[in-house]
């Protein structure tokens, strides 16, 4: 692909993700038409998202898609009167058999609370919300608040079974780092079973692909700079899989001139500080990715490194806070640097 056809695709993405940030709580579906790629952007689970597919048929296909986003939202906010999360929360201490959705994912969620020591851990729930993180009414809670809630949360207090699932008492999940990217992977499925063989879905920062862009070509995927919203660092050049990103500078506020992001850890009740601004984590299923960028963002650099080697199931680029971006051994010839403000060095098992 020429690089101003990348330059334009990789543009014309972030434009709209831009545009849309300035919107209110607006879900309305808006489609557009480029190159015979069709792009639906809208507002859903607390983020932009924008849909980009290449086929025929392809805005009824979007509308489904759009649909089942909806209704996925529906279904497993922790704030929706009508979710399953909502009820588990309220039930859950005494036993509730959940569906096979929701299974999948507190499944993945414990598989990557074990892999990271409880670095992930969808049982944070209240410590989040103590922050304020998901009414907006920002706080930094006094330490015995937080003592206090950190005695409900651990990934250890979850038992399933089959689909039984049990809570301990006081203890609440939460799926806001794990269900974009579970999302994200089945409205794929849901598209490729309708016959579409190309697609791009932006979940804010969780990226699906799959077949090839409007060009012929792997899909190009930027990864934001930390610190410039209207900049990228570098260019990921891949297909069929998910990217994903967790960072410091997506969601925070400050208070006497201190910022404090929403990326917890479970184990100290404050924002992580890792020494890492952004984590984005390439891995073929969407849930596991988009619950590794977070888990590892809050481990730090070197036990995200010893994570990767033993695994050996996804790929990683981290930015950390003294301007250095490591990129693991699988992203040598699918990564390209765009940025001259950061030093780039490989990882290598």
């Amino acid at each position: 692909m020429l690089i101003k056809e990348k330059r334009r695709l990789i543009i014309l993405i972030m434009s709209i993700l831009f545009l849309l940030s300035g919107c209110s709580k607006d879900t309305t579906l808006y489609i557009t038409e480029e190159n015979g790629m069709y792009t639906a952007s809208f507002l859903a689970m607390d983020t932009v998202m924008s849909f980009s597919i290449i086929g025929i048929n392809a805005k009824a296909k979007i509308q489904k898609a759009y649909d089942y986003i909806m209704a996925f939202d529906d279904t497993y906010s922790a704030h929706s009167q009508n979710s399953e999360v909502v009820k588990v929360n309220a039930e859950a201490s005494n036993g509730i058999l959940i569906s096979d959705n929701l299974a999948q994912q507190i499944n993945t969620a414990l598989k990557v609370s074990i892999m990271t020591n409880g670095a992930f851990d969808i049982t944070v729930f209240p410590l989040v919300n103590l922050w304020g993180f998901y009414d907006g009414n920002y706080t930094v809670p006094d330490s015995d608040s937080i003592e206090k809630a950190i005695k409900s949360i651990g990934y250890e207090k979850i038992k399933l079974k089959d689909n039984m699932l049990y809570l301990e008492k006081d203890t609440q999940i939460d799926l806001g780092a794990i269900a974009k990217g579970y999302a994200g992977e089945k409205t794929a499925q849901l598209l490729m079973n309708l016959g579409i063989k190309s697609g791009m879905l932006s979940l804010g920062g969780n990226m699906q692909i799959f077949g090839l862009n409007a060009y012929g070509s792997k899909w190009n995927i930027a990864i934001q700079d930390p610190n410039d919203n209207n900049a990228y660092v570098g260019i990921i050049h891949n297909t069929d899989c998910s990217i994903i990103t967790s960072g410091s500078y997506q969601r925070y506020f400050e208070k006497d001139s201190k910022k404090y992001h929403h990326i917890i850890d479970p184990h100290t009740g404050y924002p992580a500080e890792s020494g890492l601004i952004s984590v984005t984590v390439i891995a073929d299923n969407g849930a596991y990715a988009d619950a590794l960028s977070t888990g590892l963002f809050v481990t730090g650099l070197d036990k995200a490194i010893e994570i990767w080697k033993e695994y050996q199931d996804f790929e990683a680029v981290f930015i950390s806070d003294n301007n250095i971006i490591y990129i693991t051994q699988g992203l040598a010839d699918k990564f390209t640097s765009s940025s001259e403000s950061y030093s780039f060095e490989y990882i290598y098992r």
